[in-house]
């Protein structure tokens, strides 16, 4: 993709560019690294990138150490991680979406 202004992107987490168990817990989620470099080419063209998660969202638990350090461990490049602040949803319609295998 080619894009000519720097865009504000955020970006999903779970089963976008890692896979996560059944059973929720994030701290045994691999990693895909196909979709981890797409993003991190997408910052490397100056987009400014933020992670943004539900995790915890329904349950309280507080994931953001897991998540801050899978991220840096897996090599995500990103400016902002938002963990538990991220609306839980079945289905988003937007106008502006973008499936990852869309990238």
């Amino acid at each position: 993709l080619v894009y000519l202004e720097k865009m504000n992107i955020y970006v999903d987490i779970d089963d976008t560019i890692c896979y996560t168990s059944i059973d929720k817990d994030y701290s045994k989620s691999t990693p895909i690294e196909e979709n981890i470099n797409k993003i991190n080419k997408l910052y490397d063209e100056g987009h400014m990138i933020t992670y943004w998660t539900a995790r915890g969202t329904v349950t309280k638990i507080d994931w953001y150490d897991v998540t801050k350090n899978q991220l840096d461990r897996w090599g995500c490049k990103y400016h902002k991680l938002i963990v538990g602040e991220k609306p839980a949803y079945d289905l988003l319609i937007c106008d502006k979406t973008k499936r990852i295998e869309e990238i």
